[in-house]
């Protein structure tokens, strides 16, 4: 009676292992290094193909990241056996700097594993780097001039000169302290806003260099409420 109710136990245990056993499998595996990525204000775009590696048909029910900064698309939720599908995840490193880890979550019909997550990993780097990343005017006036700065470091290698700047804004004007840095070198971009009627600014500065790695930077802009 013991020998037959150890061998029921075996059997179930097995069975139920194999049943449990994982259907949908990413092809280029659970973690993905995109390298080193320059931040260029061009969003990143990667593929990843996703098979049903089972003898049941799959279904999967939505693809979704951990972050707003990520997006991930599939182009065929249903996946007979042997069947592949790719997803398309597109990243946008703006604001981000050095590393930075993002997920993305495949919730399906297989019972082996309903919600595989792939983690998606790099460096955003710069060539020139901006500090703090960003310009910010508060309380603006009308027809008064208010002022912020940016520091601009060349963290590359090479020499890089600036060769161009354009502003979101006519009302927007700069002064560049200089434009050729070399390695470890910074400048100052002082940026001069002189509303003219009241509303919001908000946009991105785009630096022009010779950095091969990095030739457009990209900086965000933004006005707060302008006042009479």
């Amino acid at each position: 009676m013991r020998l037959n109710f150890v061998l029921v136990a075996t059997l179930a245990l097995v069975f139920g292992c194999t049943i449990a056993h994982a259907q949908l499998k990413v092809l280029e595996g659970n973690e993905i290094s995109l390298g080193t990525i320059y931040q260029t204000g061009e969003k990143i775009h990667k593929t990843i193909t996703v098979k049903n590696i089972g003898k049941e048909k799959i279904k999967i029910n939505h693809v979704g990241t951990s972050c707003g900064c990520t997006a991930a698309m599939i182009s065929d939720t249903s996946l007979y056996p042997g069947s592949e599908t790719e997803i398309e995840i597109e990243f946008d490193p703006l604001g981000s700097m050095g590393e930075v880890t993002k997920y993305i979550y495949i919730s399906n019909s297989d019972p082996g594993d309903q919600l595989i997550t792939v983690k998606m990993t790099g460096n955003i780097a710069y060539a020139l780097q901006p500090i703090p990343g960003n310009a910010i005017f508060y309380n603006m006036k009308i027809g008064e001039v208010d002022s912020v700065s940016d520091t601009l470091r060349n963290e590359s290698e090479e020499s890089i000169e600036i060769t161009k700047i354009e502003m979101p804004s006519s009302e927007i004007t700069y002064k560049l302290d200089k434009k050729r840095l070399r390695p470890g070198e910074f400048t100052e971009l002082h940026l001069y806003l002189k509303p003219k009627e009241e509303r919001n600014i908000s946009g991105f500065i785009q630096v022009f260099s010779t950095s091969k790695l990095q030739p457009v930077l990209q900086i965000r802009v933004f006005a707060g409420t302008i006042l009479r």
